[in-house]
């Protein structure tokens, strides 16, 4: 993971300023790095080279990181990672810029990864980038009357890039015909993350008239608590049947990250 780091480090410092400031200010807030972990078992399972490991790597997590900035901004979040949000300790535009540098600095990350496949896998990032874009687009506009599209919007915001480092790894393994299936699993992986965010941010969320899965079923907190637990619950296992059909096990970071979401919603208390 250090070489990840290091690796993400090098990209952005390369403008020197006030941009790399933040940049290198935010990426030492810290981050579970999932997408990196996932990168990681993935290509160990299908047992990639180091080099492209490590480019996989580092492009996940700049793109996962660029959106985080960007998110920040669009909401109003004035903290991340308990530290002050970017845009807020060094303003909006270099917040913007910040983002923008980040997303630049993954596809050289990709570049990286000296494969045959590469035309492929820059292709499929950026059919995913623009896939969390429209995610993104579509949670800001806050216009969500089903839990089918509710659905939609989690698996377009959060799916892709926790998708990505899988479906990169197995792009550059030339299984390329597994990639819909990792995408199938990292889809409902997003639901049942999105889902078990939302039972933590209920009241700020409906305060505000923010997406929220609480908002869309009916009874009192308590049991509207429950739906969504069951919910998480129901697309949390459905992401662990669908990863075990991956080959060489390049789905087990998908079933351990799944894995976590039920005892995690079990242990979240009615609002």
């Amino acid at each position: 993971m250090d070489d990840v780091e290091m690796a993400m480090a090098d990209l952005i410092s390369q403008n020197d300023g006030v941009v790399t400031t933040a940049g290198l200010y935010h990426l030492r807030s810290g981050g579970g790095r999932v997408r990196a972990d996932l990168a990681l078992k993935s290509a160990r399972a299908l047992r990639l080279p180091r080099q492209v490991t490590i480019a996989i790597s580092a492009a996940c997590e700049l793109l996962h990181n660029a959106s985080l900035v960007h998110d920040d901004l669009q909401d109003g979040d004035a903290s991340r990672r308990g530290n002050i949000a970017v845009w807020k300790e060094f303003g909006p535009n270099t917040a913007i810029c910040l983002g923008d540098l980040m997303v630049s600095a993954a596809y050289s990350a990709i570049a990286n990864a000296y494969t045959h496949h590469l035309p492929e896998m820059i292709t499929h990032m950026h059919r995913r980038v623009s896939d969390v874009i429209s995610g993104q687009h579509a949670d800001l506009e806050a216009k969500c009357v089903s839990i089918d599209h509710y659905n939609n919007v989690a698996r377009m915001k959060s799916g892709p890039l926790l998708g990505l480092p899988v479906e990169l790894s197995l792009i550059a393994a030339g299984l390329s015909e597994q990639v819909a299936t990792a995408m199938a699993a990292s889809d409902a992986i997003a639901i049942a993350y999105q889902t078990t965010d939302d039972i933590l941010d209920a009241e700020r969320d409906i305060s505000s008239g923010g997406l929220n899965f609480i908002a869309l079923v009916q009874g009192d907190m308590a049991s509207r608590a429950r739906v969504a637990r069951s919910h998480a619950t129901k697309h949390a296992q459905a992401a662990i049947k669908i990863a075990k059909t991956l080959p060489s096990e390049a789905g087990d970071g998908f079933i351990s990250l799944a894995e976590k979401f039920d005892p995690a919603v079990e242990m979240l208390e009615a609002i």
